[in-house]
């Protein structure tokens, strides 16, 4: 019987998780039979199994909730507001009685007698009426459940961790010891057996974020009527899926984001009738995947947020001196809605509008590695939009050395890595804070030795063992420091779990991971690190030297220069590169026609200028098109950064060179990217060709980084404004085209590589440079 009931709960919860969203979109359309019948089935199975398990008293509230909704079906009664109100009270009782049966409590059946009542009398009014003894504008966060225990989920991931752990060690050993063909195809075969079952465990602990919208209609319903206000809720996205884990930490900023959207973002009806809007406001929230990131996106179109009120609201709270606040552009000042005590809210209301909450959201966010913006327009609407991993399973990390120990910062928090060896930072004491002054700007350092009580932590930052690198990492928008590190090693994809209690209570760790090499790690919580280490880095500085910026001429990009093996100076698009690998030459070998590098579960290809050396380390730049990846050999001297050459001489026919310029007195060969990746995919080469050309749509790092120079070399100017005039347009947005029209000018895109009609291949250099010159030709 035991089991019975748990099951029993275990059914219920899942099944409220959806219900009440089910309800209120039934109350909006009275004619939706498929929804009033899904709520009937819920009742009426909630029912049936309270007999069989004789709870009585939870059977009699679920029997009076199915007459009514027989009634309903059977046109005997209408659903009026009050009607609707009773039966949703009657739903939240199921829930309260589900949670003390778990808990073993005693249950107090003299609440159920008012909800009865109310049920068998809704039809006298048609006003919205609060029964419930549980306030109808809380949400509700039932706990999750599944038919297998996560806890059993978590062991095989750890099991297949461990194995994974395995079979790199095994690979190590079978390059040392050179094994036969068969072999090698043996631990390929096994290795590719290893990835498919990590990651069919990774996504068992997926969930439809369905889960996590489910509940937002009952409180838009809810809150909407205590606030007066009438607002249509649009939820698009619901089947992205995302970690379980990830869904309920996510519940409650959700909650809080809606919540005030609803309280001082929209509009009563008679304010919005005044402004000249509909009648209803409208909040929309829209889940899509990105890459291995979900993007949460909620919008109002309510009155937007006056980011003039935010500076005097800032400067009044003391948030921020009045100097900085008065130096600050429209976006800087809407990012002040993440400050303590900071709020737009006229009066302080029982939703919303003492200050807090906003910037609890944005520290629950990065908590778990993801990172939130707003964007406003006043009398338009308000915009939050929400970057946060796929899973907390599986991150992809950076590991650093300091002195004996090694750690690791999610990579999507890492902006630069520099060497203080090569002098690229200068260190300097500013009003007791430690600063690096890196390319012009100044940032707070934090030494982790020091903090952690590392040996070797001195005052001169020159005989440190530790002041090696620094890691410039951002936990939010306006958060910028710097990390100083004794070593950097490698980039890999961590199985992350929880620390011990005492361990995470410190608010320095996000949990702890065991790498490739065996070695046990913690990861660091980089927006609780910046708090742990007190950074105070002056506003007024940092937006000055932006302001500095703004009247400067736009920079040039940034570009890597390295030696090449045949010997030749060459550089790279900085923004191509992913990171730096030096890595065994064993690890490198011929497969299928090609030079690859078999790393972790993927083998990425190798481009090498000059043969590899027989035996040792080599290093290769991972390039990166935001999809795919290479690897290009160079020689494990220097490698600086440093701006691009404004002005390079293009090549003389197309290769893997795209052109040359002087650096520094020398000559720099730049390499082409665009060809590298084509050359791998089996894409043609190109044929020459100042008309400007406006790209749209598509990934910016490969639109800026691999299509632009490649239309620039074919002789055309390039433009990412639509605003401007331009001959010719390619439209890179590969399914949902973004210019809709069939105008003659312009020149579809696909990353398919059998391309359908009207696209072309985006790596077909020939074709997209002859598109190009027939539409020109074309339009005379």
């Amino acid at each position: 019987m035991d089991d019975l009931l748990a099951e029993f709960i275990a059914e219920t919860r899942e099944m409220l998780g959806t219900i009440s969203g089910e309800i209120v979109a039934w109350e909006a359309d009275p004619n939706d039979r498929r929804r009033l019948d899904a709520v009937f089935r819920f009742v009426h199975t909630v029912k049936g199994s309270c007999g069989f398990l004789d709870l009585t008293h939870l059977q009699r509230v679920s029997h009076e909730a199915e007459n009514a909704l027989s009634d309903l079906r059977d046109g005997k009664r209408e659903p009026s507001p009050r009607l609707v109100s009773a039966i949703l009270a009657i739903i939240d009782r199921i829930g309260e009685v589900t949670d003390a049966l778990e808990r073993g409590e005693e249950i107090d059946e003299a609440i159920d007698e008012p909800l009865i009542a109310a049920l068998n009398t809704a039809d006298d009014g048609d006003e919205t009426i609060a029964i419930s003894n549980q306030s109808t504008t809380e949400l509700r966060n039932p706990a999750r459940s599944i038919r297998v225990p996560l806890e059993l989920l978590d062991r095989l991931m750890g099991g297949v961790s461990d194995l994974v752990l395995a079979r790199n060690e095994l690979s190590r050993q079978l390059r040392r010891s050179r094994g036969d063909d068969q072999i090698d195809t043996a631990f390929e075969r096994m290795s590719v057996c290893v990835a498919e079952m990590r990651d069919a465990i990774t996504w068992a602990r997926m969930q439809r974020i369905e889960s996590l919208f489910a509940a937002l209609p009952r409180l838009v319903r809810d809150l909407s009527a205590e606030l007066g206000k009438s607002v249509q809720l649009e939820i698009d996205g619901a089947d992205v899926e995302l970690d379980r884990e990830m869904i309920e930490m996510l519940r409650d900023p959700l909650t809080h984001i809606v919540r005030n959207a609803l309280d001082h973002g929209i509009e009563t009806p008679d304010q919005r009738t005044e402004a000249g809007k509909p009648h209803d406001g409208v909040l929309r929230i829209g889940a899509r995947q990105s890459g291995n990131q979900i993007q949460i996106r909620v919008a109002d179109d309510g009155r937007g947020i006056d980011p003039q009120k935010l500076r005097k609201r800032a400067i009044d709270s003391g948030s921020i001196a009045t100097d900085t606040a008065n130096g600050m552009s429209d976006a800087e000042l809407l990012d002040l809605v993440f400050q303590p005590g900071v709020s737009t809210a006229d009066a302080i209301s029982t939703v919303s509008g003492r200050g807090v909450g906003m910037d609890i959201v944005r520290s629950n966010v990065e908590r778990i590695g993801g990172t939130i913006d707003v964007e406003s327009s006043v009398g338009e609407g308000t915009t939050l939009s929400l970057l946060v991993p796929l899973t907390l399973t599986i991150i992809p990390a950076l590991i650093f050395g300091v002195g004996d120990g090694r750690y690791a910062v999610p990579r999507a928090s890492i902006e630069e890595i520099v060497s203080l060896d090569k002098e690229r930072a200068r260190l300097e004491k500013v009003g007791g804070t430690e600063i690096a002054k890196v390319r012009g700007k100044r940032l707070p350092v934090v030494r982790i030795a020091e903090m952690f009580g590392a040996d070797g932590a001195a005052d001169d930052p020159a005989e440190t063992a530790d002041a090696r690198h620094l890691v410039i990492v951002r936990s939010s928008r306006r958060e910028r420091f710097a990390v100083m590190v004794s070593a950097v090693f490698d980039h890999e994809e961590l199985v992350v779990k929880p620390a011990p209690p005492c361990i995470m209570g410190s608010g320095i760790y996000a949990g702890t991971a065991l790498p490739d090499n065996g070695l046990p790690l913690l990861l660091l919580d980089i927006a609780g690190l910046a708090s742990a280490a007190g950074l105070r880095l002056s506003l007024a500085d940092y937006l000055d030297e932006e302001a500095e910026d703004a009247h400067r001429t736009v920079a040039s990009p940034d570009a890597l220069m390295f030696i090449d093996l045949d010997g030749k100076r060459r550089a790279v698009r900085m923004g191509l590169v992913e990171r730096i690998i030096d890595t065994d030459v064993d690890a490198i070998s011929e497969r299928a026609g090609l030079l690859r590098l078999v790393k972790g579960d993927e083998t990425i290809p190798v481009v090498a200028s000059a043969p590899l050396p027989e035996t040792g380390i080599v290093r290769l730049l991972r390039l990166s098109d935001g999809s795919r990846a290479i690897a290009y050999a160079i020689t494990s001297g220097t490698a600086d950064v440093a701006p691009l050459p404004d002005e390079f001489e293009p090549a003389a026919r197309a290769g893997r060179i795209a052109g040359v310029a002087v650096h520094q007195g020398k000559a720099v060969e730049l390499l082409d990217a665009h060809f590298l990746f084509a050359e791998f995919s089996g894409g043609p080469a190109p044929r020459a060709g100042k008309p400007r050309c406006l790209v749209v749509g598509g990934d910016d790092l490969w639109r800026h980084e691999l299509l632009a120079p490649l239309i620039e070399l074919a002789g055309y100017e390039v433009t990412f404004d639509e605003n401007e005039d331009a001959a010719l347009v390619i439209d890179a947005s590969d399914a949902d085209a973004v210019v809709r029209d069939d105008r003659d000018n312009v020149v579809r895109l696909t990353a398919d590589p059998s391309p359908g009609a009207g696209k072309l291949y985006r790596y077909d250099r020939t074709a997209i440079v002859d598109a190009l010159h027939a539409r020109l030709k074309a339009r005379g």
